[in-house]
């Protein structure tokens, strides 16, 4: 089994990631590649692309005092065929100093086809200065699917608030669900 990766895993590069889930690819690209040659480097690209699905993942810190978090938030998003395993959001799109009050956060998250999104799992590992964390919601976009899905929270994830859980289980709002060409 081949595994190619040609991206990097470094918050201040390429997305961000540092972490990447790798689909297998035929044998005949990995063995071109060591000629040097530049096509099939793009057609390996596109082979990996289409075994892959890209989430643009959305996350709202609530509007309260002491709402934001410095600790290491993660991620699973639960499809009706597989999960993405645990992801961490290390790098927003929009703000150097994520998940702070009233802010929203935009991550890059790639995966294999999990198939239809039926839930996430959002927590941090309480970690930090400030842990406590209010949680509005959480969206996410999948272009390449047409499909965009809210799933509300507004509740702490705070050891010392709420019901003291750090990390929760959400489903999307069906009412909040967009669906438009891919």
């Amino acid at each position: 089994y081949y595994f190619p990766c040609q991206r990097w895993l470094a918050v201040e590069e390429d997305d961000g990631q540092i972490v990447r889930e790798l689909v297998p690819v035929d044998e005949a690209f990995v063995k071109k590649n060591t000629e040097n040659d530049g096509q099939s480097l793009a057609t390996l690209g596109l082979e990996q692309k289409a075994k892959s699905t890209t989430y643009i993942v959305k996350v709202k810190t609530g509007d309260k005092k002491n709402a934001g978090t410095d600790a290491n938030v993660f991620i699973t998003l639960y499809g009706s065929k597989d999960d993405t395993g645990t992801v961490s959001l290390k790098a927003s799109k929009i703000n150097k100093n994520k998940f702070e009050r009233g802010k929203v956060d935009v991550f890059t998250v790639e995966s294999v086809d999990i198939g239809d999104l039926k839930k996430i799992k959002i927590g941090h590992d309480n970690k930090g200065n400030s842990t406590g964390w209010f949680l509005e919601w959480v969206e996410i976009d999948a272009p390449s699917l047409g499909r965009c899905l809210k799933f509300p929270c507004g509740r702490w994830l705070d050891k010392s608030e709420d019901d003291g859980a750090i990390e929760r289980i959400i489903f999307p709002a069906e009412l909040q669900t967009t669906e438009y060409i891919p």
